[in-house]
């Protein structure tokens, strides 16, 4: 059996179908986008009109209902446009379930290809608040299958009761051949009054980590300062650009306080080993959080936003929202001492079907949501357990260690 996705105008009479709704960016080569468009009593319906499918991308950083006097958060861009009636002339020859429909479904059924460019980006999604419902969020990187009538070629938009819009998700996987390294940064402080420094050292194993894994982060702390350190904290950021509107800005997906170890004396060190897992399923209610962009509303598909990857090689080839992540090292000294920290950079990817590390990442899923969900019921009337966003996975560790 075959997955058909169908859709219908309001009037109807126009009808778009396609095979799958998923189109996955690899090894800077991308599949292009096939499908077949029904028109309904055809002789009737379109009387000399034209009929259009477009790919449309909608890029939104704001609220709808805050749009006022002329405001608009909402960007438009037709990436692709193909005429099927009266059909053009193109090269693409007609896919084994393309020439199926049109069998099945007679005269008026007419198919249509449609290609990504070559910078287009992943489709991501945007939190506005804590109370929103997930299946209606309108904010981030969108893209849509348009096919509407048209009476000239200047008619980009058709009347609303003849068109039909179809969601679709363009994602990314990371290259196989990825070079992949070991991410280490190191700080220092030396103190006016005092001899003496204190130097940390952070490092991951690799650079490029999968949805559903632990990272490992190893700390080292060398103090040969006269002030003594407090405690240590770790946070895993997401930063966010919205190249649009050129703004930045950052949330914490996992985070983690420990003493263990602490308060290390003058003239001693410290080799530690956190565990932090990001998970979008332990990050409900940040606002601004960037999510991979999910089509059905029925399961839950979430996934915090993968790192956008400059298939190019140039970084200032992203666009639309260029997610990227850094864990952050900072530790607190005693006295006047102030803090101490530093930052790595890794990428966060989504893992490829039917693979091990899929398998892994939907258990993981399903884990976090259970245990929010107990959480839930056992403290009802509780507004700062309901609100409780970051869980490192530390059940399995033992040590001193504190999450906030």
């Amino acid at each position: 059996t075959v997955k058909i996705f169908k859709k219908c105008a309001p009037n109807g009479r126009v009808y778009v179908y396609m095979g799958k709704r998923e189109f996955v960016s690899c090894d800077g080569a991308i599949e292009p986008i096939n499908g077949v468009v029904n028109i309904q009593d055809h002789h009737d319906t379109l009387k000399g009109r034209r009929v259009y499918v477009q790919l449309v991308i909608t890029f939104r950083h704001g609220k709808e209902e805050e749009e006022t006097m002329g405001l608009s958060f909402k960007k438009e861009l037709i990436l692709d446009r193909m005429q099927v009636f009266p059909p053009e002339k193109r090269d693409n020859e007609e896919t084994k379930l393309q020439s199926r429909l049109i069998q099945k479904l007679g005269e008026g059924a007419m198919p249509f290809t449609l290609n990504f460019p070559e910078l287009a980006p992943n489709s991501v999604l945007i939190c506005a608040d804590e109370n929103e419902d997930p299946s209606n969020r309108t904010m981030g990187v969108f893209y849509d299958i348009r096919v509407h009538l048209a009476e000239n070629a200047d008619d980009y938009t058709g009347k609303k009761g003849s068109t039909v819009c179809m969601g679709i998700r363009k994602a990314q996987f990371a290259p196989a051949d990825m070079k992949q390294r070991s991410p280490t940064s190191t700080a220092e402080k030396g103190f006016m009054f005092g001899s003496g420094k204190l130097v940390l050292e952070a490092s991951l194993d690799r650079e490029v980590w999968q949805h559903g894994e632990d990272l490992p982060i190893h700390i080292v702390i060398n103090n040969q300062s006269k002030k003594s350190v407090k405690n240590i904290r770790c946070h895993i950021n997401q930063h966010c650009e919205l190249t649009m509107v050129n703004a930045q800005y950052s949330c914490k997906v996992a985070r983690l306080e420990s003493q263990d170890g602490c308060p290390l004396q003058p003239g001693s060190s410290l080799n530690r080993t956190f565990m932090l897992k990001p998970l979008a399923q332990n990050c409900y209610g940040i606002r601004g959080l960037c999510l991979d962009a999910a089509l059905s509303k029925v399961t839950d598909e979430s996934n915090l936003a993968s790192s956008s990857l400059a298939e190019s090689g140039n970084s200032n080839d992203l666009l639309g929202v260029v997610v990227s992540y850094s864990v952050k090292v900072r530790i607190v000294l005693s006295g006047m001492g102030g803090e101490l920290e530093t930052d790595l950079p890794f990428k966060l990817v989504h893992p490829r079907p039917n693979t091990v590390e899929m398998d892994q990442l939907e258990t993981e899923k399903k884990n976090a949501r259970s245990k929010g969900e107990s959480r839930r019921k056992k403290f009802q009337a509780q507004d700062s357990v309901l609100n409780e966003t970051f869980n490192a996975s530390q059940d399995s560790q033992q040590g001193g260690y504190e999450q906030e």
